[in-house]
């Protein structure tokens, strides 16, 4: 038997378009926007077809498309350019695939909001789809419109399988505690009174 494993694959090197797609059997492929109008390493096999950079490291995997004419969109390299014009991404077809949920946090987030949610997501499309961000989305909107924040922690609380700890509710009554007051007027006073 031989040491290794033989990879049935074949490489190519293409051009992006301006778009960064590149066209493999007639069919496109995204690819990042830092390669639009540059040269990728395409490692196409019977099933995938994996776009690498200048150190063959992996920049995206796609399920390699049968038939002419068609596109495989991977949108987790384009977030971060849409996090520098988040105002924009409603008439993106990005958009338009994002679960209902996330339509309705974009619709109700801030500019800024909307700049660090489309980070958070590019960082986690990495490693998982949408259905754990979703949930968290959703956990985290229990109680009003969340920061993008607290939707990462939820996040994390899943992956790590702590999941949402319920409300404490103790068996015996708590004592009423005074009301906080915030503010320096203590430190005022103390101060006006070292003056005299």
């Amino acid at each position: 038997m031989p040491a290794k494993e033989y990879e049935c694959v074949r490489y190519e090197t293409l051009k992006a378009d301006k778009y960064g797609y590149v066209k493999v059997d007639l069919n496109l492929y995204s690819t990042s926007p830092r390669f639009a109008l540059n040269r990728v390493l395409v490692k196409i096999s019977y099933n995938t077809v994996e776009i690498l950079d200048d150190e063959r490291q992996l920049v995206v995997r796609h399920s390699r498309l049968y038939g002419q004419y068609r596109k495989s969109m991977k949108w987790q390299p384009y977030l971060n350019l849409m996090a520098k014009r988040p105002t924009a991404l409603k008439y993106t077809s990005f958009y338009d695939q994002l679960p209902e949920e996330w339509k309705n946090y974009f619709q109700s987030c801030t500019v800024v909001e909307k700049s660090e949610a489309l980070k958070l997501l590019s960082l986690i499309l990495k490693e998982h789809d949408f259905s754990l961000i979703t949930k968290a989305l959703v956990i985290s909107s229990e109680h009003g419109h969340p920061s993008v924040d607290a939707i990462k922690q939820v996040f994390y609380q899943l992956i790590n399988g702590r999941g949402i700890r319920s409300e404490i509710k103790p068996k015996i009554t708590l004592p009423t505690l005074p009301e906080a007051t915030r503010g320096l007027e203590r430190y005022d006073q103390l101060h006006k009174g070292g003056d005299a």
